[in-house]
């Protein structure tokens, strides 16, 4: 490695320890990202603030970017016919019971460009319990980088995205990891 790579790697390195994240803080293989630009078009939104959810038609309250700051966010990018999406909710009303307390918030996008006017039907069927709201003009699915779903993205308590694309089998351990950061 000749000596400007060197200084690049080493300033590259002291960026990132010093905006607290790590090259690489999560294994690639925890997000559903099955290609190097599915992971790259997540990964370009990663350390960066939080990007708007333009979303309407709220239940089970709504939230706010005011209400967010400090707290250790999941959003759940979901469509109403993905049977996936649909066997995650008990996860995750489970994890919104056992780690609101110290922090966490999450919220439900329902977007896709069909079954966003079930959304309501489906809150009530499948019993979710957070915040949920719709995406009728695909802004959030858009600015987010929705590719599949469900797409979990977890935001840290500064308000960045630390990792877009989770898979559900490790949302806790995310979740752990930055609640344990502190505010």
């Amino acid at each position: 490695m000749n000596k400007l790579a060197g200084m690049f790697a080493y300033a590259a390195c002291g960026v990132l320890a010093f905006s607290g994240l790590r090259a690489g803080e999560f294994p690639d293989n925890w997000t559903w990202d099955d290609d190097a630009q599915m992971r790259a078009e997540h990964a370009g939104l990663e350390g960066k603030p939080m990007p708007r959810l333009e979303v309407t038609g709220w239940i089970n309250g709504r939230m706010d970017p005011a209400g967010l700051q400090g707290k250790v966010v999941l959003v759940d990018f979901y469509a109403t016919w993905c049977g996936p999406c649909m066997r995650s909710i008990p996860h995750n009303n489970e994890l919104l019971k056992e780690f609101q307390d110290q922090g966490l918030v999450l919220i439900g996008v329902c977007t896709s460009n069909r079954g966003q006017d079930q959304m309501a039907q489906v809150v009530k069927d499948r019993g979710i319990e957070y915040p949920t709201a719709r995406d009728p003009n695909l802004a959030a699915e858009k600015a987010w980088r929705v590719q599949y779903y469900p797409t979990y993205a977890v935001i840290d308590r500064k308000g960045r995205v630390r990792v877009i694309g989770l898979q559900p089998d490790h949302l806790e351990a995310v979740i752990k990891q930055l609640l344990a950061e502190g505010a």
